[in-house]
Parts: C-alpha cells; sequence; structure tokens
C-alpha cells in the first residue's frame, strides 16, 4: 500500500478540485478532477476522499444513467479514471438479488480483463438482532494499486447498484519484522500463534456494539475472500482494514464477518473481536453462524492452488477451537439451520464437521481449488488433535546409580512437549511401589534386597495422555554375606561343623546352599534360618590330625558369595 496524500499534497488537490462536479453522491459529494479524457471514458478523474489521517480514502458512487450506457446483452459503464485504490466492491438494495457483474480495472496504464465478480454470500443470520444487513453486494476485491475502472452487467441494472472504492493506507508497523512464535498456555490442543487486531491496526471504533457468544463449536466453516493473490506481506494489514471497513460501514454488519483470516503467506490474524479463544459468534455463513467458527483466506481459490502453509494454518485452528468440545474433524455433524439459501429454516442438516462455505449456501465459495484441499485439512486437523491428545516423550529419562544397599539411585525426568508437563516418579520394588517414594532420588535400603528396583516416571499435562515409562536397575540389589564355621570334634573321628551364613541388620536371613569340604570329603548342605550343619566321620570316622575346614556359600537372591577356611583337629 502506498503512504497517504501528504499534507501539501492535499492542498493541491483541493485547489484543482475548485470546479469538481458532485455526481452520483451517496455520503457527501463524488468529486470529479478534471482532466484531458483522453482514456475515452469519463472527462474527469474519480477521486477517493479522506486526508492523512484517515486510515482508507473511499468513494462510492451511484452507476445511473448518467455513467451507464445499454449494451446488445445488458449494460456498462464508460471507462472511469479513478485516483489511486486498490480495493473494490459493488452493492445494491435488494438482498435477495443476485446480479452477474462483471469489472475491468486499469494498473500501470494497461486494462485488466474482464472479471467475474464474486457475490457476498457470507452475512449475519436472518434471525440475528444485533447484526443489521442493510444491502446486498459483492465480495469485496483487492486489485492493488489502480487508477481506472470500468463495470458491465447482464440483463437490466439491479436497483440502488453502487460501486465502492477504496484505499487502506499503510500506517506504521504494517510492514514491522515477524516476531518469534510465543508459548501458548497448555490446553487441548496450543493456540497457534495469532496476530490480533491491534496488529492490523483495527479502528474499534468502526464495530457496534458488543460481541456475543456461541455456546458451542460444532464446525469450522473455510471461506475465501476471493480477491487478487498477488498481494504483499506488508499489504495483509491494511486489506483487512479494507475488509473491516466494507463490513462495517457498507454491509451494514457489527464487525468483520470472520472469526479468523489467513493469508497466502499461512499468517493467522484475528478478525472478529471478542477474543480468539472464545466461541465468538461471526457473521460468515448464513444460517450457520451459532454454533461454528470461520476461517476465509485472503485470495481466490478459483484461480489459485493453497500453499501448504494456508492449509496448516486452517488446520491448527480447526484443532485449536473443536478440541475442546470432541469434535470429529473427518466426521459428520447434525447442525440445526437458521435459514439460509440452501436450507430453509428449522432444517436439521447432516454436514461436515470441516465443511466449505458452499456445504452451506449457493456459492462457490471458498473456490474449486480450496475446496478440494479441503479433506487434507480434515487430515492435517485429525493429526493435530491425535498429537495433542497426549503428552510426547522429546527426551528420554534416564537412571544412573549402583543398586547397592545405602547407594543412591537417581533419575533425569527427561524433557516434554508440553515443555509445562507436569513429571512424577514412583519407585518400585519387583514392580510393586514402595510406600513414600516419589523424589527424584532413592537411596537403597535393606527391604530391598533381592529385588529389582526401577521408577516409574510420568508426565502429564491436563487434558491429555500421560507419557509413561518405567526404568529398571540394572540388576537385584544384593548384600554382601559373611560365612563363619564353629568346629566340634567329638574324639571319636567325627567332626560337626556348624555353619552361620549372616547378613545386615534388617535384611532376610540367607537360604540357600552351602559346601562344605574336608580332605576328600565334600557334604552340600541347606541354610535354615541362616544356619547349617555338616557332620563328617558318622560313617566312616577321619583318621587323627588337623583338617582344613573350607566353606562356600553360592549366594542367593538377596545375598552376594562368600567363603571361609578354618583348621579343624580331629581325634580318636
Amino acid at each position: 500500500m502506498d503512504e497517504p496524500p501528504a499534507a501539501a499534497r492535499r492542498r493541491v488537490l483541493k485547489a484543482a478540485l475548485g470546479g469538481a462536479v458532485a455526481v452520483g453522491a451517496v455520503s457527501g459529494a463524488v468529486r470529479w478532477w478534471p482532466d484531458d479524457g483522453s482514456d475515452g471514458g469519463s472527462a474527469g478523474t474519480l477521486v477517493l476522499a479522506g486526508d492523512g489521517t484517515d486510515q482508507i480514502s473511499s468513494v462510492e458512487v451511484s452507476l445511473d444513467d448518467e455513467r451507464v450506457s445499454r449494451s446488445a446483452s445488458g449494460w456498462q459503464t464508460s471507462t472511469m479514471s479513478t485516483s489511486v485504490y486498490s480495493m473494490l466492491a459493488l452493492t445494491w438494495d435488494d438482498l435477495a438479488a443476485a446480479p452477474v457483474l462483471d469489472v475491468r480495472t486499469r494498473r500501470k496504464g494497461t486494462w485488466s480483463h474482464w472479471r467475474r465478480v464474486s457475490l457476498l454470500h457470507d452475512r449475519p443470520d436472518e434471525d440475528d438482532a444485533a447484526e443489521t444487513v442493510s444491502r446486498g453486494g459483492s465480495e469485496l476485491m483487492w486489485i492493488g494499486r489502480a487508477d481506472g475502472v470500468q463495470v458491465r452487467g447482464a440483463g437490466s441494472r439491479v436497483r440502488g447498484l453502487r460501486l465502492l472504492l477504496m484505499q487502506p493506507w499503510r500506517q506504521p508497523g504494517d510492514d514491522a519484522p515477524e516476531p518469534l512464535a510465543r508459548a501458548s498456555a497448555a490446553v487441548s490442543v496450543p493456540k497457534p500463534y495469532i496476530r490480533g487486531r491491534r496488529q492490523w491496526h483495527a479502528d474499534e471504533s468502526w464495530r457496534d456494539g458488543s460481541p456475543r457468544y456461541n455456546r458451542t463449536i460444532q464446525q469450522v466453516h473455510v471461506h475465501h475472500t476471493a480477491n487478487s493473490n498477488d498481494y504483499r506481506r506488508e499489504d495483509v494489514p491494511a486489506l483487512l482494514r479494507g475488509i473491516y471497513r466494507y463490513h462495517t460501514r457498507y454491509m451494514g454488519w457489527s464487525d468483520v464477518g470472520y472469526n479468523f483470516l489467513v493469508d497466502r503467506f499461512g499468517r493467522i490474524w484475528t478478525g472478529r473481536a471478542g477474543g480468539a479463544g472464545r466461541p465468538v459468534r461471526g457473521a460468515h455463513t448464513l444460517g450457520f453462524n451459532a454454533t461454528s467458527t470461520g476461517i476465509s483466506v485472503i485470495g481466490n481459490f478459483e484461480t489459485a492452488r493453497p500453499s501448504s502453509a494456508v492449509l496448516d494454518a486452517i488446520a491448527k485452528i480447526a484443532a485449536w477451537k473443536l478440541g475442546p468440545y470432541g469434535r470429529d474433524p473427518e466426521g459428520l455433524v447434525r447442525v440445526y439451520s437458521e435459514g439460509s439459501d440452501k436450507y430453509r429454516v428449522g432444517r436439521t442438516v447432516t454436514l461436515p464437521v470441516i465443511d466449505g462455505h458452499r456445504n452451506t449456501n449457493d456459492t462457490a465459495c471458498p473456490g474449486d481449488h480450496l475446496y478440494h484441499a479441503i479433506p487434507e485439512i480434515r487430515r492435517r486437523t485429525a493429526q493435530l488433535l491425535e498429537y495433542y491428545s497426549k503428552v510426547h516423550v522429546l527426551e528420554r529419562p534416564t537412571l544412573t546409580g549402583e543398586p547397592a544397599l545405602g547407594h543412591t539411585l537417581r533419575v533425569e525426568g527427561g524433557r516434554y512437549d508440553p515443555g509445562d508437563a507436569t513429571v512424577s516418579y514412583t519407585w518400585l520394588r519387583s514392580g510393586t511401589p514402595i510406600a513414600g517414594a516419589h523424589e527424584a532420588s532413592y537411596v537403597v535400603r535393606p527391604a530391598d534386597a533381592g529385588s529389582k528396583l526401577a521408577v516409574r516416571v510420568v508426565a502429564r499435562n491436563s487434558g491429555m495422555q500421560p507419557a509413561q515409562r518405567t526404568l529398571w536397575t540394572s540388576r537385584r540389589v544384593t548384600v554382601a554375606s559373611s560365612v563363619t564355621l564353629m568346629p566340634h570334634a567329638r574324639g571319636d573321628g567325627r567332626l560337626r561343623i556348624d555353619v552361620r551364613v549372616s547378613s545386615p541388620d534388617g535384611v532376610a536371613t540367607a537360604t540357600g546352599e552351602v559346601i562344605v569340604k574336608v580332605a576328600d570329603r565334600r557334604l552340600v548342605v541347606n541354610l535354615v534360618d541362616g544356619h547349617a550343619i555338616a557332620k563328617f566321620g558318622w560313617v566312616r570316622p577321619l583318621d587323627p590330625g588337623r583338617y582344613a575346614v573350607r566353606a562356600w556359600y553360592a549366594g542367593d537372591r538377596a545375598h552376594q558369595t562368600d567363603g571361609a577356611t578354618i583348621r579343624a583337629r580331629v581325634r580318636r
């Protein structure tokens, strides 16, 4: 968009317009700036009204008999030279009328081909007392920098036909650098980054009344604005202001009709006021505004194909808005019609949860290319809802430490999406929770002997399926054992060895087998309460002498191996 004319330039224009003629006035005088008529059309330049303090300059002209001539198939205006404008619309008295209209525009001295004007089917519901629908109209067309226009129509001219030209002027900050995406509060589906009304410099005095809110969201309706697709990034805020002005001043609505708008670069903008996170009632889908949200993509998707960034943006909004209500983006829903040109008032209709405007109204919106991309939008929305229905592990938790009595085990909790997921710990002994053990560290205690320890790490976020992982130690906890041998010689070639396997306090007594050897004799005895007896010489007495007595304990689940050696004297 161009900057507003400088004050000095305005003074020159006012002087030049001293002899201007007012024709077809709608609100104030419509001014024609005299010129040489070299384009073969009007003998003057149609001047948009407004000064440097206005966000938008505009002019509205009645297309009456003075500007219109008959043709074989209908009528057309003469070519009209204008001051610079970039947006164009046509309005008329009869809301039910559907005129066939074409326009062509002049840019850089060259006239465009004739283009069919799309009719505006976006509107409030007819029983919505908070909205006033005063006139019928076309979609607001983005032309780009133009300085000429001509209109033609088929058949007879619709009553009260007016041409609207607008030039939204660039405001400070329209071309500000892209901000970094903000972290959003944790909800079922995170709020996508949305540029608010302040970022496109919405003048809140233009809207009328307070926002109204729906009780639920059953559907997302996809639209397009049906204007040119060649706008620049920095043009978008001014373009939004033009749509806002058209909907409020010229269509009589209380605010922008759409809840959200997406530009061709995939950026999301707040449309209607009232809070992007709330179920604001829009004026976008006649008969079906009371249970839906409306998303309009800025562009004409009869001619252009939507980019992947655009489809992603729509899916992000849809997932965010549908998620809290448990809607299936690939499913159908039964909705009540409040009256459209396709479904009478009171009729219950089965429609896709995510649909195109043409599903509910007699319109080509959102254009063939965008309409045929809606199944892909549904798929992407479903993927987002699936992803954000549960906490995801970005970095796995880890367990370190030696599973030995008195040693400390530690767990690093990992990293998750969403980042503010709450992580909790439960320490397990042989799979059973240990009472009171819920910290990120754990000191191995006597009761753990013989058990394998683990920690259950759970990351939770409200409304999401938690992420859970259980980390086990590499081996069971075992404790050192101590083998003690006590010999008892009877003097008849018999030798009794008392075997004791002791363990630390609090640890269960040792179990299992102890191998005891005396000379070439070997006995295997079983421990009972940590004690066993090995008897040598009862069948074949030992010869007198000193013997080495060796014992080896193989250990059990809780006890490590140990051995002992003593010397014993045998007499006869």
